[in-house]
């Protein structure tokens, strides 16, 4: 961060996040995802491995895959969310490039005694999102993208971080869908998971965030879904903790989380 304008902005948003965690209690806290920029929808969850990591070209762009034709009418919200998803293209081979996941977390890390747990999105959402002009492989192109997170967060994890946190497995959104055959499937996306964290759980608490997709504060479904036909995969999980979207839906799950989640 290298202008001064930026980086008293980037410092003072920071403390503002923690210190209104602190505040309230929290034992655990995190960034805000300060780290990104102010993008329609929340699109630079997306947006920033993309511009980071190597293998992504962006002076190639697209329409993300299969956002064309989408179900909302101009001036919806979500249609605003489908149409700006352009994203650069894979070009060459991913790898971790420029993440830089731990100087960002130690940023926050030196401005709190509280541990500082970090967010990071899933290379399965990455991955289908994008056109790919090298791999031209889906299974390939995710398990590449999976490989490169988990060499950044072992280096994260290696610097101190004792909390991350994987955001959307892809398990239960496939799973609901009935996809049980082809290359992307639930089962795939669990092994994807579970590789890209490989390792990390001997050096911290691997979290595993899981929702129904809120772009916008919107909802993603008309109909209230349930984590049922997901949850036997999602028990194989390779993580300390899994978090699961269920006040929405009335806790209409938690019978069935009792009885299939045991390890975590």
């Amino acid at each position: 961060m290298t202008s001064a304008r930026y980086r008293e902005q980037y410092s003072d948003a920071l403390g503002c996040y923690l210190r209104d965690q602190e505040l309230a209690g929290l034992d655990i806290v995190t960034d805000g995802d300060v780290r990104f920029d102010e993008e329609v929808s929340g699109q630079s969850w997306f947006t920033y491995s993309m511009r980071q990591m190597a293998g992504f070209d962006l002076a190639d762009r697209a329409l993300m895959k299969g956002a064309g034709g989408v179900p909302y009418p101009r001036g919806h919200i979500l249609h605003d969310m489908a149409e700006t998803r352009v994203y650069p293209s894979i070009n060459g081979p991913v790898g971790r490039g420029h993440l830089q996941y731990t100087e960002i977390w130690k940023y926050a890390q030196r401005m709190t005694a509280k541990p500082v747990k970090f967010g990071t999105i899933t290379p399965e959402l990455l991955g289908p999102t994008v056109r790919d002009n090298y791999y031209n492989d889906p299974r390939a192109r995710i398990m590449a993208l999976s490989n490169a997170i988990n060499e950044e967060l072992h280096a994260l994890a290696d610097a101190g971080c004792q909390v991350i946190q994987m955001e959307e497995p892809q398990v239960h959104l496939l799973a609901i869908r009935g996809l049980a055959g082809g290359p992307l499937n639930a089962g795939f996306m669990r092994e994807v998971f579970n590789n890209t964290v490989r390792g990390l759980r001997a050096k911290c608490e691997v979290w595993c965030h899981s929702c129904w997709g809120n772009p916008a504060q919107q909802r993603m479904f008309a109909k209230v879904r349930s984590y049922a036909p997901a949850l036997e995969e999602m028990a194989r999980i390779d993580a300390d903790v899994i978090t699961f979207e269920n006040c929405a839906s009335g806790g209409i799950d938690l019978e069935a989380f009792g009885t299939h989640i045991k390890d975590q």
